[in-house]
């Protein structure tokens, strides 16, 4: 499984703000973002890509309790990571550095 978490203002724009996923070897970000998609509607979809890639506002972090590693929508991931999505316009106070 993997934990994600979306920020309160793109929660807005998707319709959720948390969620558990499964992932298999090989997965991508798209591959979560769109089983999302299968759960919670075409608009997480929408909301988060840009056909193949994540949309210019949108910044992916993997495991951002540990690494805070940024992501793209074709990153691999792994059984148990976190992933967290949030717009842009909220990195700085996401990631501490404000």
């Amino acid at each position: 499984m993997c934990q994600i978490d979306i920020s309160r203002s793109l929660a807005a724009r998707v319709g959720t703000h948390e969620a558990h996923v499964g992932v298999r070897e090989g997965d991508t970000v798209r591959d979560v973002i769109e089983r999302l998609a299968s759960e919670y509607g075409t608009q997480v979809q929408t909301g988060m890509l840009d056909g193949e890639r994540l949309r210019s506002d949108v910044i992916a972090v993997r495991n951002p309790d540990r690494d805070h590693e940024p992501v793209t929508a074709a990153s691999s991931l792994e059984p148990g990571d976190t992933l967290e999505f949030h717009l842009t316009s909220e990195h700085d106070k996401v990631s501490g550095t404000a």
